[in-house]
């Protein structure tokens, strides 16, 4: 016999478009994300853009959310989404941070 835990309950007709909808929206919020967030730092905006990048991701762990619980998730999926999206908050900050250094011990 199949564990009932294991079994989750059928995603329903109604929920398709709107898990279709917030899926793009993960990626179209995420893009912009880390777009602001890369074009404050190479100084092509300017800082005071910072925070609609984080707006943005924010938005990105909403649609992020309504997506997991219409799809009905399990814990561990939930938990593997939360690691996720803090992966992709700070994923940013390291890849720059790592140009940064890069540029420091080869430009002087």
């Amino acid at each position: 016999m199949i564990d009932p835990a294991v079994i989750r309950p059928e995603i329903a007709l109604d929920d398709f478009l709107p898990i279709f909808v917030s899926s793009a929206l993960v990626l179209i919020f995420g893009g912009f994300y880390v777009g602001i967030y890369t074009a404050v730092k190479v100084k092509m905006l300017k800082k005071w853009m910072m925070p609609f990048a984080y707006l943005f991701w924010l938005l990105t762990c909403y649609c992020l959310y309504i997506m997991g619980s219409l799809m009905h998730v399990g814990d561990f999926t939930a938990k593997a989404l939360v690691v996720a999206m803090i992966g992709y908050l700070l994923l940013p900050h390291a890849v720059y941070y790592m140009q940064d250094q890069v540029h420091q011990k080869n430009e002087h």
